[in-house]
């Protein structure tokens, strides 16, 4: 039995968690924003995309997912990282947690799509 992180399962986390932040940032500030809600709208766009894309073979269209999920998600970091050192995300080092799992978001979409990338021959016996 192989562990570890499948392009399935890695779509299946991304989608979960690009929905949770595009829900969340529908109930986070009051009154309209129009970035608060473009990134929510974002951030479900991109959910549906991974979760509706799990089940594709090795292609150029998964390949596409996954560099689509990865420059996403470092966009999202870095981003992310300079509202903290600027001082506009919050005061304290707590801050530099979001930023990080952005990170580790978009790493891991480039690990596993690098990964997923060749094609496989299996075995027939």
């Amino acid at each position: 039995m192989k562990i570890g992180m499948t392009p399935k399962r890695m779509l299946t986390l991304g989608g979960v968690w690009y929905l949770v932040e595009g829900v969340a940032g529908f109930f986070s500030g009051s009154g309209f924003d129009f970035m608060r809600f473009g990134f929510s709208v974002f951030c479900l766009s991109l959910g549906g995309l991974f979760l509706f894309a799990r089940n594709e073979n090795i292609s150029k269209l998964r390949a596409a997912v996954f560099a689509v999920g990865f420059l996403a998600s470092l966009g999202v970091s870095l981003s992310a990282y300079y509202a903290q050192w600027s001082g506009r995300f919050m005061p304290n080092a707590l801050g530099y947690i979001v930023p990080t799992v952005w990170l580790v978001m978009a790493f891991g979409f480039l690990a596993v799509g690098l990964g997923g990338a060749s094609t496989r021959v299996r075995s027939l016996n």
